[in-house]
């Protein structure tokens, strides 16, 4: 016996300096060891004498078995059996030989503090504690209870050897010192998710998932480990990190602006069938290239107003103008511009216009056309008026006039609403044989609808039959 302790000493000291082995207890975790075993009752009376082999009760054979399941790098549970034949009593007599059993169950607790000792070390000292029961062959089957220390020293990979030693308390004063020591091997793969795999090969040892995808979870079945799964609940491609791309045009579902269209990677996975670098969705003109400014339109004569919305695309203009140019800058554009190298107002198609004073001028002339009584026929003396009247009409070529008749109220209504018409129209007939285009002319009659003085009076009907002429505003 002296013999094995200096052998286990010899070895600690060899393997002290060696750092650590191999693999560990969480990876690798079950343990058995098998070895001698010594039971010493008279040293928990005589500590003096503890360590006397003298009192060590044996047997040439193995007499210690132990099994032990770790729990974390700290933890472990293990069943240790143990035998021996009693030779020598607590007092140190002479007792002949009793056989002795032992079973016990304990905890270990490995010391790991992550830096110079840890799981990984070669040299792994614990401690443990727990119950049990012991039986003597010439005794009673008893509990007991206690603890110790020990201390694996691991030699190669997963094998060992062990040494430990403990107090174990039990029933009628039958506590004793209990030595064992021998070989341990570490064995079995740890598999903390019950997936198949073991932790050491799993990439996710917490996770269950299946060995195609090293142990990690798949939710979506597409091969690719969630962890590293953009799209870990829809199944996808590899190429896109476990994505699906349902046009098929190589860019992923989630950053795909046109999931459902093939499209290109400058696009953000949308068509653009014209390759003006806008895409169709966001092109007004899909299928002619344009420019981005103008969503996509193209804009042909460069004036800043796009084709679609430009009334002159063809012609350089203005936004004001629709896109259209203004040749005499009147704010009238060119296709809307009667008059497009003269300036005049919108009011008259661009058209220059008569002065107030010379429109006024006109209606007084007019006035004083006359007609013979109760006829539409225009007397002689009125000519010279007309043709004032035609002349400065065709000063102004681009002017329209509407001829008005009135009437007093003298007769009947309808009548007098026919005669005034017929007198206008007759004005209107005059004007259009001297040369003014009958497109520019219109006439109507008002008959005694709208007065201008009392009908009572003798002056007043004078002044109630009149013609009036007025410019027609143009757009």
């Amino acid at each position: 016996m002296r013999n094995l302790v200096q052998l286990i000493a010899m070895i600690v000291a060899a393997v002290f300096f060696t750092g650590n082995v191999h693999a560990q207890s969480t990876q690798h975790p079950w343990l058995l060891g098998a070895g001698i075993n010594a039971i010493d009752l008279h040293g928990v009376d005589s500590t003096d004498d503890i360590a006397k082999t003298e009192f060590w009760n044996t047997v040439p054979a193995i007499s210690h078995l132990a099994i032990a399941r770790s729990l974390s790098p700290s933890f472990a549970i293990d069943l240790q059996l143990s035998g021996s034949r009693i030779t020598t009593d607590r007092f140190g007599n002479d007792v002949g030989g009793a056989g002795f059993f032992a079973a016990d169950i304990d905890f270990r607790y490995k010391f790991d503090n992550g830096y110079i000792i840890n799981e990984n070390a070669a040299i792994a000292p614990y401690i443990f504690g727990g119950g049990g029961i012991n039986y003597t062959s010439k005794d009673i089957l008893r509990p007991n209870f206690g603890g110790g220390i020990g201390l694996n020293i691991w030699i190669w990979k997963d094998l060992g050897i062990y040494g430990q030693s403990g107090y174990r308390w039990s029933r009628d004063d039958h506590d004793y010192l209990q030595h064992s020591a021998g070989v341990v091997v570490r064995f079995g793969k740890r598999d903390q998710d019950d997936d198949g795999i073991a932790d050491e090969d799993d990439a996710c040892p917490t996770e269950a998932g299946p060995a195609s995808t090293k142990g990690c979870p798949d939710k979506d079945n597409d091969g690719i480990a969630d962890k590293v799964d953009a799209c870990p609940d829809v199944a996808g491609l590899a190429t896109l990190n476990g994505c699906p791309d349902a046009d098929e045009d190589g860019i992923a579902d989630k950053d795909d602006l046109c999931p459902n269209e093939k499209g290109t990677a400058e696009m953000q996975g949308c068509p653009d069938r014209d390759a003006d670098g806008v895409a169709d969705k966001d092109d007004e003109c899909p299928d002619q290239k344009g420019a981005k400014e103008f969503n996509g339109c193209p804009d042909t004569d460069g004036d800043g107003v796009p084709d679609k919305t430009d009334a002159c695309p063809t012609q350089k203009g203005s936004p004001e103008m629709q896109g259209c140019p203004d040749r005499d800058n009147d704010g009238v554009a060119d296709n809307k511009d009667r008059c497009p190298d003269e300036v005049g107002p919108a009011s008259n198609g661009g058209c220059p216009v008569p002065k107030k004073e010379e429109i006024e001028k006109i209606n007084m002339a007019a006035k004083a056309i006359q007609y013979q009584t109760g006829s539409d026929k225009i007397q002689t003396k009125s000519f010279r008026v007309l043709d004032e009247i035609v002349s400065f009409m065709k000063q102004y070529p681009q002017t329209k006039w509407d001829i008005e008749g009135h009437t007093d109220d003298v007769g009947k209504d309808a009548y007098n609403h026919d005669l005034s018409h017929r007198r206008a129209a007759s004005v209107r007939n005059y004007f259009i044989s001297k040369g003014v285009t009958e497109d520019r002319l219109t006439s109507q009659g008002y008959g005694e609808t709208r007065p201008i003085a009392d009908n009572k009076t003798a002056a007043g009907r004078t002044q109630n039959r009149r013609t009036e002429i007025h410019l027609i505003e143009q757009q």
